[in-house]
């Protein structure tokens, strides 16, 4: 069995080869589907919550994703990424659950990259207690903004900075043009942008404020 295998042999279940274990499955394995589904369900679960925003809905769509990858996985290309292929079936699940529902929810917070803005802010208060603060508020503010843009912009901020998806991975995820992916970053990128600068700049006159006073 390729989980007691693992454990056996002192290996990392998570660190098996996908490729392998779905082979491992079609070949008869009980326990290989096993690996495949403790290894990405939780990933699983915070993409799919991320969308639709509901701890009992999300719950749903998740055994429905791996209902499907295990009905179909005879279907998977062995040439393609299998995370790639879990992650466009939990996206298209949670969008078609969200439409026969007429409703979209926003997502939550994003570790985004660093702007200048925000290296600014916490440069100028050192590694101190202060700093940690302004760091949890502007995810929290990050996160707001987030939750106001389009859902096409959060779907695609998620996917690149949460999932950390290179640009060909995302294209084949939510099935479009590598250019559209681009481009959908690019607009989003400018509309969060203009949304956090305003707030980044007040906090930057507020720090140095304190600083001045103190």
């Amino acid at each position: 069995m390729v989980e007691s295998h693992a454990a056996s042999a002192g290996t990392d279940w998570s660190q098996l080869d996908d490729h392998v274990l779905v082979k491992a499955h079609l070949g008869g394995d009980g326990s290989a589907f096993e690996v495949l589904f403790r290894k990405y369900r939780d990933v699983v679960h915070r993409l799919v919550y991320s969308i639709v925003r509901d701890e009992a809905l999300a719950q749903d769509v998740v055994q429905e994703v791996f209902l499907l990858v295990y009905r179909h996985l005879h279907k998977f290309r062995q040439d393609s990424a299998f995370k790639t292929w879990v992650y466009r079936i939990a996206v298209n699940e949670a969008i078609r659950h969200l439409n026969r529902g007429k409703r979209w929810q926003p997502l939550p917070d994003v570790e985004l990259e660093s702007s200048s803005a925000t290296m600014l802010v916490v440069s100028s208060v050192g590694n101190t207690p202060e700093r940690i603060l302004i760091e949890q508020e502007q995810r929290e503010r990050i996160g707001e903004a987030i939750a106001a843009m389009k859902a096409h912009q959060r779907l695609i901020l998620n996917l690149y900075y949460m999932e950390e998806l290179p640009v060909q991975e995302i294209a084949r995820v939510l099935d479009i043009p590598e250019g559209s992916v681009k481009s959908r970053l690019f607009y989003a990128r400018e509309a969060l942008k203009k949304v956090l600068e305003p707030i980044f700049h007040k906090d930057i006159a507020e720090t140095r404020a304190r600083h001045v006073v103190a």
